[in-house]
C-alpha cells in the first residue's frame, strides 16, 4: 500500500512539474529550459508506470532499465544539488560601496529591453542611487537577433533613470557570461577601476555569475533582480543545463 501511495504521489508530482515548466507559454515563451524540464518529468513518469513490467522481464530489460533508475535518482540527486547552490546565493545582500556590473540579456532596440534585463537594469539604479560614488559596467555585445549591444541599451537606460553617464562603463564585445565578466575585468583594469563588485543578474544566475565573476580576478558579490515568476521555470531548466555545462569545465578544461 505505501509502495503505491509513493508511486502515485510521484506521477502527480511529475505532472505538476510538466505543468510548471509548461507555464511559459502563457507569455509566449518556450524554450530548451522547458522543454529540459518537461522530458526530465515525462521520463519519471515512463519510468514508474514502466519499471515493474520491464524488471519482471528478466534479462537485459531488466538490467537496463535498473541502471536507468540508478541515473535518473542520480540525475535528480544532482538537481538537488545544484538547486541548493543556487538559493544559496541569494540570501545575503552584498556590501555598500562596491563597484556594479550588470550582465547583458536579451534588448530588442537601443532603448527597449527584454525583462530579464530591466529586472537588472533597475535593480542596478537602486543600488547606485544608495551608493552615488561607485561606478557601474553593463555588459553585452550584440546578438545575431539583436538591433544593437546589450551594453549601449542598458547605458541608455540608466542614464535616462537619472545616472550619470561618466558613472558608466561599456564592454560591448562579449556573448555568454564568461565573457562578460572576462572583458569586464580587462576595462576595469585599464580604467583603474575597484575590482570589488556587485554582480547584477536574477537569483537563480547568481551562482555561476558570481563563481565566473571570481574566476576572472574579482573579489565578487550578488545582487538579485526580479523574476517573471511565469518565465522563471524556462530559466531554471536553462541554468541547471549551464550550471552542469560549467562544472564539466571546470572539472576537465580547467
Amino acid at each position: 500500500m505505501a509502495k503505491r501511495i509513493l508511486k502515485f504521489a510521484f506521477i502527480f508530482l511529475c505532472g505538476l512539474g510538466i505543468f510548471w515548466f509548461c507555464l511559459p507559454l502563457l507569455h509566449g515563451g518556450f524554450a530548451l529550459g522547458s522543454v529540459f524540464g518537461i522530458c526530465v518529468c515525462g521520463m519519471g513518469i515512463a519510468l514508474v508506470l514502466g519499471y515493474r513490467r520491464l524488471a519482471g522481464a528478466g534479462g537485459v530489460k531488466k538490467l537496463l532499465v535498473r541502471v536507468f533508475a540508478l541515473l535518473y535518482a542520480v540525475g535528480l540527486g544532482w538537481v538537488g544539488f545544484l538547486t541548493g547552490l543556487m538559493i544559496s546565493y541569494q540570501a545575503a545582500p552584498p556590501p555598500d560601496n562596491l563597484n556594479v556590473i550588470v550582465l547583458g540579456a536579451q534588448v530588442f532596440s537601443a532603448e527597449r529591453m527584454g525583462a530579464s534585463l530591466r529586472g537588472r537594469v533597475d535593480k542596478a539604479v537602486e543600488y547606485l542611487e544608495h551608493n552615488p560614488q561607485v561606478s557601474c559596467i553593463v555588459t553585452g555585445g550584440q546578438g545575431g537577433n539583436e538591433p544593437c549591444p546589450e551594453a549601449l541599451t542598458q547605458k541608455n537606460a540608466l542614464t535616462r533613470m537619472g545616472i550619470a553617464p561618466n558613472r558608466i562603463y561599456m564592454e560591448d564585445k562579449s556573448r555568454n557570461t564568461r565573457q562578460n565578466l572576462e572583458n569586464a575585468m580587462e576595462l576595469a583594469q585599464e580604467r583603474g577601476l575597484d575590482t570589488r563588485v556587485v554582480i547584477v543578474t536574477q537569483s537563480f544566475h547568481l551562482y555561476r555569475a558570481v563563481s565566473l565573476a571570481r574566476s576572472a580576478g574579482f573579489e565578487a558579490y550578488g545582487l538579485a533582480a526580479d523574476t517573471d515568476p511565469i518565465l522563471f521555470p524556462q530559466y531554471y531548466g536553462r541554468e541547471l543545463l549551464s550550471l552542469t555545462k560549467w562544472w564539466a569545465e571546470e572539472l576537465f578544461l580547467h
